[in-house]
């Protein structure tokens, strides 16, 4: 789990450009964090962080980029990278602190500007309270073709790249105008949320992978948080997912199994502590996969006896883990070891009798399994949620049925949050359910392009009493 590394193929799928470059440099220092200089698996995301560097220098005649940050949220090239954005707090917070628009690219930086790059990033730039101070400290590290730019401060401006080395103290730049009003449009979704989750479960990760104690009660406020998000504006909570590099899928499967969760629950107990009990007990539910060993995680084949073997201990792992952890929840510890058993006793781990299991392990359970089937991947497309249904339905023995129906009817068809065309060639956003689970309540846009499914002036349609339709659920596009 704790290594950053995909197969070929996977890599292939990937995003290209900006984006892949931004998930291996927060993948490279991910793994800066937990493993020594020299070690296999840092040299690993080195080489790919590498690559996607090259590929990236071929979009401009001269070699030389920025990466831009602004608001904390990234940009490149007068577009800001929102998806890439939700995933690199590690990456956007040394900025924010030293006052930086960006970092500079040379054409002439190599692996081991890179290198000092990701190590000085993966230490906050701890010697540095300004952008200025972080370039001298870049200097006598030996890597002069990477520097932290001066802050965006205006609203118009050409946002041209920045010449390295062209002068020691740059001036302030203007934030592209594209820039800002591309985010304003979208300035309702709770981004930071998503970032502070994401950092928090990065973090429980990789204190894991070192040995350390994680902090389960910073988790927990961010249960809080994404509860009284999920109650304000469950369209915008449940549309966020993302899956990077860094994480194959673990850090973004086990965040939105807890969304999924929290919202479910929530139509079954108004007990506000129970529910973020069962909020935190899903978001740490895959934390025994830290302890996996990194070939069988990771396998991209077949697994042999052994390593299914070996991959179902992850329930033991975290049930360990969070015993060992002070402040855990019994609820949560239940969770991370049994939500692949059956009420039967079948799954894993292997019980020698069947015994009851608690409402939390059934909802997790419930969710975790519909998340990794409906899930858009970088290397597989969404599975619809009436095929998902049917194989849970087909899964004997692993559900509670009454519990199913009832998810399948707040669930619906098509879930808060996903994206939809209607039958007028409109795109929308599924606000809420109805009584009917084929016609939910939706935000439609004014266009078939769909470029502002969040704005103020969209329109909101109940199809239960409207003559529209749904047509198709769409994919997410990256952000």
């Amino acid at each position: 789990m704790c290594d950053q590394h995909l197969s070929e193929e996977e890599r292939a799928a990937r995003p290209k450009g900006a984006v892949r470059f931004v998930d291996e440099l927060v993948v490279a220092m991910t793994n800066s964090r937990i493993y020594s200089g020299g070690h296999p698996r840092l040299e690993s995301s080195l080489g790919a962080l590498v690559e996607s560097f090259d590929r990236l220098q071929g979009e401009h005649e001269d070699g030389g980029f920025e990466l831009g940050c602004a608001d904390g949220f990234l940009f490149y090239d007068r577009r800001p990278l929102l998806g890439a954005s939700l995933s690199s707090r590690r990456l956007i917070d040394p900025l924010v602190a030293l006052e930086s628009g960006g970092i500079a690219f040379d054409p002439r930086t190599q692996r081991d500007h890179l290198r000092t790059l990701v190590a000085y990033l993966s230490t906050g730039c701890k010697d540095a309270e300004t952008y200025t101070q972080a370039n001298e400290s870049l200097d006598r590290q030996g890597c002069p073709t990477v520097r932290f730019l001066p802050p965006y401060t205006g609203l118009t401006g050409d946002g041209g790249p920045y010449e390295v080395g062209a002068q020691k103290e740059p001036s302030p730049r203007d934030v592209p105008t594209e820039s800002i009003i591309d985010l304003d449009e979208d300035i309702d979704l709770p981004i930071n949320l998503y970032q502070d989750v994401v950092y928090v479960l990065q973090d429980a990760m990789m204190k894991t992978c070192r040995g350390e104690t994680i902090d389960v009660n910073e988790a927990l406020g961010n249960i809080e948080a994404i509860l009284r998000q999920l109650e304000v504006d469950t369209k915008s909570m449940m549309s966020l997912a993302r899956y990077e590099a860094y994480d194959e899928f673990t850090f973004g499967h086990s965040i939105r199994v807890c969304f999924i969760a929290l919202n479910f629950a929530r139509h079954l107990t108004d007990d506000r502590a129970l529910l973020e009990r069962i909020g935190l007990a899903a978001l740490l539910h895959d934390i025994g996969k830290a302890w996996v060993p990194f070939e069988v995680l990771h396998s991209t084949g077949l697994l042999s006896d052994e390593e299914r073997e070996e991959m179902s201990l992850h329930t033991v792992y975290g049930g360990q883990i969070l015993l060992d952890t002070p402040d855990s929840d019994p609820l949560a510890v239940a969770v991370a070891f049994s939500h692949h058993q059956t009420p039967s006793g079948g799954g894993y781990p292997r019980s020698v009798r069947a015994g009851p299991q608690s409402a939390a392990t059934a909802i997790v359970k419930l969710c975790d399994v519909y998340e990794a089937l409906t899930a858009v991947r970088p290397y597989k497309p969404r599975m619809s949620p009436t095929r998902a249904y049917r194989i849970m339905m087909s899964m004997q023995d692993h559900f509670d049925p009454v519990l199913f129906r009832r998810f399948i009817e707040v669930n619906g068809i098509y879930p808060v949050g996903s994206r939809v065309k209607l039958d007028s060639g409109e795109l929308a956003r599924v606000e809420s359910q109805t009584g009917s689970l084929t016609q939910p309540v939706v935000t439609t846009t004014h266009a078939a392009s769909g470029e502002s499914l969040f704005r103020e002036d969209a329109a909101k349609l109940d199809l239960q009493t409207s003559n529209a339709g749904v047509v198709e659920m769409l994919q997410e596009a990256e952000m």
